[in-house]
C-alpha cells in the first residue's frame, strides 16, 4: 500500500496552535462580515432560494434550441425578475430548462394595475383597496361595508384585465365585506410570455412545477436553521459523554468554525442558500466530527500508553498518527465530490459545491483548531487542579 506520510512523522502541530487560533478567527470574522456586508447591500446575509423565501421552480421544455440569455429575456419582458435559469442535461429532452422564480403567480405589476382599474371601473366608489403582497397567488379586495358586491362583477373585472381568476369567495368576517381571489397557475403566464418573445408555440411541454408560499418558506428557513444549531449540541453532549469535558467544547468549536466560514463561502460567492445548502451543512458537520473523533480516540489511548510524555507530545503524537489517514480519506471524498461540482447540475452542484470546500476546511479544523483547543483546556483545568491541591 502506498505510504504519502511515512512513519514516524514528528510535526509540532500544537506549538503553532495560537497561529491556526488568530487564522481561524480572521476567516470566522471575515464570513461573518461579509454575511452583514450582504444584509446591508441586498438584504439578505445569504441568497435564500426558493425553499426559504418563496417561489417557485418550473421545468421548461422548448420546442426548438434557446439560449439562456433568451430565456432570460423572454421573462424579463414578461414581468418576471430576478429569474435563475438553469440548462438541464436530458438526452431525451434536450431542449430542457430549470427556471427559479421569485412568484408564484405571473400577476405583474402592470397586469395588478390593470385589474385595479377594472374593479375601480366596475365598483366606482364602493371599492376601498386592493391588496396583494408578491409572491402570492391571492388577491385580497375591500369594498365599504354598506355596499353591495356581486362576486361574478369581481371575476369579469378580472378577465377584462386579461387575468384569469380560478375562484372568488368571501374572506374574513361577513361584515368587512373583503373577497379573495385564487389566481391562475403559473404554467399558462409562463407560456404566454415565451410566446410573445419566442414566439407561439416555443413552449413544447412543461413537465413540472413546484411553488412555496412566502410563510412556508420562512417556516422552512426557521427548521433548517433550528435543525443545525440541534446538531451541534446533540454532537456536544455525544463527545461529552464519549470521552470528557476536556474533548467535548473543542470538537463543537471546530464544527462551529466550519459551519460559519463554509456559510460565508456562500455568503461571498452568491450561491443559493437552500434546504439543500443545509443537509450539505449538517453532513459537512458529521463528516468533520468524525475525523476529529479519530484524533481524539487516537489521542485517548496514547494518554495511556506514553505515560512519560507530557500532553501537547501525545497531542502531536496523535495528530502525526492519524494524518496518514485523514489526508487519504479527505483526498477521495474531495474527489467524488469535485466532480459532482464539475460535471453536476441544479441541486446536486450546490450540495457538492459546500461539501468540496468543506472537506477542506474539515479536515484543517480536526486538526488546527479541535486537538489544539483540547490542550488549551487541559492546561486551563490541570493548573486550577493543582493550584486546589497546593492550597
Amino acid at each position: 500500500m502506498v505510504e504519502w506520510i511515512k512513519p514516524g512523522l514528528n510535526i509540532d502541530w500544537v506549538g503553532k496552535r495560537h497561529l491556526y487560533f488568530w487564522f481561524s478567527a480572521a476567516l470566522a470574522t471575515a464570513a461573518i462580515l461579509v454575511m452583514v456586508a450582504n444584509f446591508f447591500i441586498r438584504g439578505e446575509p445569504v441568497n435564500y432560494g426558493t425553499d426559504f423565501k418563496g417561489g417557485s421552480q418550473i421545468q421548461v421544455e422548448f420546442s426548438r434550441d434557446v439560449s439562456a440569455a433568451q430565456v432570460r429575456e423572454a421573462l424579463t419582458k414578461g414581468h418576471f425578475k430576478d429569474a435563475t435559469v438553469l440548462k438541464v442535461t436530458d438526452a431525451k429532452r434536450p431542449y430542457m430548462y430549470m427556471l427559479r422564480l421569485a412568484e408564484v403567480t405571473g400577476f405583474s405589476a402592470p397586469a395588478q394595475a390593470q385589474v385595479k382599474g377594472e374593479l375601480e371601473k366596475v365598483f366606482k366608489q364602493g371599492l376601498l383597496a386592493m391588496d396583494y403582497k408578491g409572491g402570492s397567488d391571492k388577491v385580497y379586495v375591500r369594498f365599504k361595508r354598506d355596499f353591495k358586491v356581486d362576486e361574478k362583477e369581481i371575476e369579469r373585472a378580472f378577465v377584462a384585465a386579461k387575468v384569469e381568476a380560478q375562484q372568488v369567495q368571501r374572506f374574513g368576517k361577513p361584515e368587512d365585506k373583503t373577497y379573495e381571489v385564487a389566481l391562475s397557475g403559473m404554467d399558462k403566464d409562463i407560456r404566454k410570455a415565451f410566446d410573445d418573445t419566442l414566439g407561439a408555440g416555443a413552449v413544447k411541454d412543461i413537465p413540472s412545477i413546484e411553488a412555496v408560499g412566502a410563510k412556508m418558506g420562512k417556516q422552512l428557513r426557521d427548521a433548517g436553521i433550528k435543525s443545525v444549531i440541534y446538531s451541534l449540541l446533540l454532537i456536544l453532549l455525544y463527545v461529552a459523554l464519549r470521552f470528557d469535558f476536556r474533548y467535548g467544547p473543542g470538537g463543537v468549536v471546530a464544527l462551529l468554525h466550519d459551519v460559519i466560514i463554509t456559510t460565508g463561502l456562500l455568503s461571498l460567492t452568491w450561491t443559493e442558500f437552500s434546504m439543500t445548502a443545509v443537509a450539505a451543512l449538517l453532513t459537512l458537520a458529521g463528516y468533520s466530527i468524525n475525523d476529529t473523533i479519530v484524533v481524539y480516540d487516537r489521542i485517548r489511548e496514547n494518554v495511556a500508553k506514553y505515560r512519560d510524555r507530557n500532553f501537547a507530545q501525545v497531542i502531536n503524537t496523535s495528530i502525526n498518527e492519524t494524518l496518514s489517514r485523514t489526508i487519504l480519506t479527505s483526498f477521495a471524498t474531495g474527489l467524488t465530490t469535485l466532480a459532482m461540482w464539475i460535471l453536476g447540475t441544479g441541486e446536486v452542484k450546490i450540495f457538492s459545491f459546500v461539501f468540496t470546500f468543506g472537506i477542506i476546511i474539515g479536515t484543517y479544523s480536526s486538526i488546527a483548531v479541535a486537538s489544539p483547543l483540547t490542550l488549551w483546556l487541559n492546561d486551563r483545568f490541570a493548573s486550577k487542579k493543582l493550584a486546589g491541591q497546593r492550597g
